[in-house]
């Protein structure tokens, strides 16, 4: 899953939620640093709640917010 994380969750982009979008979105243009922030980091950048965020990785299939936080950190 690790390399094609950043398609994964293009490939699910309709089925987020308008918040889940915004992180994704987040995510795929700039991986690298979000790799290296706290949820509530990215949901401060996102304009999203904390709560989101864990949501959005539990969405993709990761056990938590720092399972999303490992892969991501996987591809910088």
């Amino acid at each position: 899953m690790k390399r094609n994380l950043l398609k994964v969750i293009e490939e699910k982009m309709p089925t987020f939620s308008k918040g889940q979008k915004r992180i994704a979105s987040y995510v795929i243009e700039n991986y690298d640093k979000a790799a290296y922030m706290t949820a509530a980091k990215l949901g401060k950048m996102t304009e999203v709640s904390e709560s989101t965020v864990v949501r959005f990785a539990d969405e993709l299939g990761f056990d938590g917010y720092a399972g999303l936080q490992n892969a991501l950190q996987e591809l910088v």
